[in-house]
């Protein structure tokens, strides 16, 4: 009776998620299911799975936010795809040398950054018992930010002298209007901060 009982209610909240989802118009369970993990779709769960597991230890490894790492492999993909597309229009062929001098500045920054986060979290261990350690935390905690951001920034600078290079432009012409924006936006600031004191 106890087992018939547990199967009847088992059926019940079967039934009750199949409608539910029906309202958001899956006709099925596993319809809703494979729009929440597309990868399975596609039988692409693996990789999927592993590069989740990937991006985990090396968060955890190294120090970089799943946010932060995403926005530096995009920043070195648009990085080594503008350039390659840059070489072309300088009638520059493809050659490893010079993708091996994007590999040697990754691993660069990523050497600055694993440092940084080391230093980071051995300030955290002893952050309880001394408040030097503290603000030694609080301190590598804003360098590490500080670092992947530099990074990004940087990867950015280079994608602009490429897209500039691409369009036939000088090397700093999105540069120097990067530049330009700068001066707009921190002179406003300026004159707000003024007219507020004065």
């Amino acid at each position: 009776m106890v087992g018939f009982y547990l199967c009847d209610k088992k059926r019940d909240m079967i039934r009750f998620f199949t409608r539910f989802v029906a309202t958001y118009g899956y006709d099925s369970p596993k319809e809703f299911f494979l729009s929440v993990a597309p990868s399975f779709k596609y039988n692409l769960q693996f990789p999927a799975i592993s590069f989740s597991a990937v991006t985990a230890v090396v968060s955890e490894w190294i120090g970089i936010t799943p946010f932060l790492a995403m926005a530096m492999l995009v920043a070195i993909v648009s990085e080594m795809w503008t350039g390659i597309r840059a070489s072309k229009v300088q009638g520059i062929g493809f050659e490893s040398f010079r993708f091996s001098r994007c590999i040697i500045k990754l691993c660069i920054w990523l050497t600055i950054i694993y440092i940084t986060h080391s230093f980071y979290l051995e300030s955290k261990a002893g952050a309880e018992e001394s408040f030097v350690m503290l603000l030694a935390t609080l301190f590598f905690s804003i360098v590490k930010v500080f670092v992947m951001t530099w990074f990004c920034v940087e990867h950015v600078t280079s994608i602009l002298e490429n897209l500039a290079v691409i369009d036939g432009k000088p090397k700093d012409a999105l540069i120097k209007q990067v530049g330009i924006l700068w001066v707009t936006v921190t002179d406003k600031f300026r004159r707000k901060a003024d007219e507020t004191e004065g």
